[in-house]
């Protein structure tokens, strides 16, 4: 059964279209696909995952690859104080594979919380922004300097970890670039 979708109606309410009528990007079809299941489909695959409903696995796979709005709005909703601690602690966990940096304003607000997991999870959110490139170093830095103070050890661990991580990759693009001590050719002085 194929769905017919007007693509022309899609794009101009994305307000995707260039001067030369073309769309571009990922980021664009992840939120046409968004649009096309429906908002309202979205957050219920965030609450199938959180029920634990056969199958899950497969809604957070598929809620990982699309990182929808929605999908990072509903694990907000459902992290809030007011639901019960595993609903809270499943939604924050969900949420480190589909937030992007739209969501990082929320890392604090769960790093703050009582809950030891949802803490854990908190920075596994920060983590998985900073891994997947979600985020750039200086938009981390903030919260990962919260969460290397965090009362709790496991939290000051990981974001050790990701301080780490970060020190790393820096240091993979410094060395990408040289360090002025090499040829337009590669080899260093000393080889020439």
């Amino acid at each position: 059964m194929a769905v017919e979708i007007g693509w022309d109606q899609l794009a101009s309410a994305l307000r995707l279209s260039t001067p030369q009528g073309k769309t571009q990007g990922s980021e664009a079809a992840q939120r046409a696909l968004e649009m096309i299941l429906g908002e309202e489909t979205v957050r219920a695959a965030v609450d199938y995952y959180i029920a634990v409903e056969p199958g899950y696995e497969l809604a957070r796979s598929v809620l990982w690859l699309l990182r929808p709005w929605s999908a990072m709005a509903r694990c907000h909703e459902l992290a809030a104080p007011s639901n019960d601690i595993e609903t809270r602690r499943s939604a924050v966990e969900l949420l480190a594979v589909v937030a992007d940096r739209r969501a990082l304003p929320w890392v604090s607000e769960f790093l703050d919380d009582g809950d030891p997991q949802v803490q854990g999870w908190a920075v596994g959110v920060l983590d998985q922004m900073v891994f997947s490139e979600l985020i750039e170093p200086e938009e981390a830095e903030e919260v990962l300097k919260r969460a290397e103070r965090h009362e709790s050890a496991a939290v000051r661990e990981q974001a050790e970890s990701i301080r780490g991580y970060l020190r790393d990759r820096e240091r993979k693009v410094t060395r990408g670039r040289g360090d002025g001590r090499n040829g337009s050719d590669g080899t260093s002085s000393n080889e020439a």
